[in-house]
């Protein structure tokens, strides 16, 4: 006679390991800072996420960790011009690039942000992630020129003076400011040392989402 087939009697549930899930395969908002000429239904300067939740007013700091930060090279073409720039990791890349290009190649990076829910917000559905006993927004903006000095120079001096505290050790202050060059003014992100610590948690999600 046939043996029975055993009857599960539990129920299997997926754990992050069991999925081999890496950074890559997470789906990750933008963080962009509204201009004039942006898509974007929000205030000028606001600082937005996924093109829909408004988490800063302008000028107006929120709680943030650097998780991740990725430098790179493109080509600084002209918005009118339909050309795609390329786009280089490595500075062997950059020059291989840079030596067969009608433009100048530019500097950039992007930076993904865990931002902290401030207690007086109005858009619960903006921070979805607990993180500890806090809940968090996840973002990604991408920065260059003016907001590449004050976001991703500012995380670089840091890690320079400070190489055995990572960044994401501190909280950061993450704004929109606004600069102003003769009859033209924009606003751009900028980040700013602080001196409070971000929890256990926060730096154990940090470091595996850096791996």
């Amino acid at each position: 006679m046939a043996g029975k087939l055993k009857e599960a009697t539990t129920t299997e549930i997926m754990s992050p390991a069991s999925m081999m899930i890496e950074p890559s395969d997470i789906e990750i908002p933008r963080i962009n800072v509204v201009q004039k000429t942006s898509e974007i239904d929000a205030p000028f300067g606001s600082i937005v996420v996924d093109k829909q939740f408004v988490i800063a007013e302008p000028e107006t700091n929120v709680l943030a960790v650097p998780v991740s930060v990725t430098k790179g090279w493109r080509e600084d073409i002209p918005y009118d011009d339909d050309e795609v720039p390329r786009i280089a990791y490595s500075q062997e890349e950059r020059d291989s690039i840079a030596a067969s290009s009608d433009y100048p190649m530019l500097e950039f990076a992007d930076i993904t942000l865990a931002i902290e829910k401030p207690e007086d917000t109005e858009v619960d559905a903006a921070f979805p992630f607990p993180i500890g006993d806090k809940f968090y927004a996840l973002g990604r903006i991408n920065v260059a020129k003016d907001a590449y000095r004050q976001t991703f120079k500012r995380l670089a001096t840091f890690t320079l003076f400070n190489p055995e505290t990572p960044p994401s050790t501190r909280y950061w202050n993450f704004a929109s400011s606004v600069i102003s060059r003769g009859k033209y003014s924009w606003y751009a992100p900028s980040l700013t040392f602080t001196d409070k610590n971000t929890s256990e948690a926060v730096q154990k999600f940090a470091n595996n989402f850096a791996r």
